[in-house]
C-alpha cells in the first residue's frame, strides 16, 4: 500500500519538477531471507548461515546550485546451529526487509519534497525433542536510509535507521522437549515538503 502511495506521489513530483526544472529521484529494495536447520536421528552437528547486504546510492547536480542525493543500505545475517544425539532439532528463520525513497528538488527557490519508508520483519523458532542436544538461532537486521537535497532556498534532509536482533537457544537432556521463538517487526514512514 505505501509503495503504491509513494509511486503516485513520485509521479506528481516528476510532473511538477519537470515543468519547473530540477531533480527527481526514486529508489527501493526488498530483501527476503530464509534459513533452516533440521536434525532428525543419530549423533549430528549442523549449521547454516546467510548474509546479504544491499546498497543503493544516487547523487545528482543541476543548474542554480540544485543538488539531490539518496542512500539506502540493508544488512541481514542469519546463523542457525544444532548439535544433537538421537534428538530432533529444528530451526526456522525468516527475514523480510525493504525501503523506498523518492524526492523532488526544483531549481532556484522552488519547493522540495522528500518521502521515505522502511519495513523490517524477523521471525525465528527453535524446537528440540527426544535425545539430548542444543539448537541456537541468531539474526541481525539493519536498514538505514537518508536523503539530502538543496536549492537556492536552502537544504532539506531526512534519515531513518532500524536495527533488530534476535537470539534464541534451546538446550535439553534426553527425553526433554523444548521450544522457543521470537518475532520482531517495524515499519516507518516520513514525508517532508518545503514550499
Amino acid at each position: 500500500m505505501s509503495k503504491v502511495l509513494y509511486s503516485l506521489i513520485a509521479v506528481l513530483l516528476v510532473s511538477s519538477a519537470a515543468s519547473a526544472g530540477g531533480i527527481v529521484q526514486m529508489q527501493d529494495f526488498i530483501a527476503h531471507l530464509n534459513n533452516v536447520v533440521d536434525l532428525t536421528v543419530g549423533q549430528q552437528t549442523a549449521n547454516s548461515s546467510t548474509l546479504l547486504t544491499v546498497a543503493n546510492d544516487q547523487y545528482a547536480l543541476a543548474p542554480h546550485p540544485t543538488t539531490a542525493g539518496q542512500h539506502q543500505i540493508g544488512f541481514f545475517t542469519q546463523v542457525g546451529d544444532a548439535v544433537g544425539c538421537s534428538s530432533q532439532i529444528g530451526i526456522l528463520q525468516s527475514i523480510v526487509g525493504g525501503g523506498i525513497q523518492s524526492q523532488a528538488i526544483t531549481d532556484a527557490t522552488g519547493p522540495k519534497n522528500q518521502n521515505e519508508g522502511l519495513m523490517l520483519l524477523g521471525t525465528q523458532g527453535v524446537g528440540r525433542a527426544n535425545g539430548g542436544g542444543t539448537g541456537t538461532a541468531y539474526q541481525l537486521m539493519v536498514v538505514d536510509q537518508s536523503q539530502a537535497g538543496a536549492n537556492s532556498a536552502g537544504p532539506a534532509t531526512q534519515s531513518t535507521a532500524v536495527m533488530g536482533l534476535q537470539n534464541t537457544t534451546v538446550t535439553g537432556a534426553p527425553g526433554a522437549i523444548g521450544q522457543a521463538g521470537s518475532v520482531v517487526g517495524v515499519s516507518t514512514s516520513q514525508t517532508q515538503t518545503v514550499l
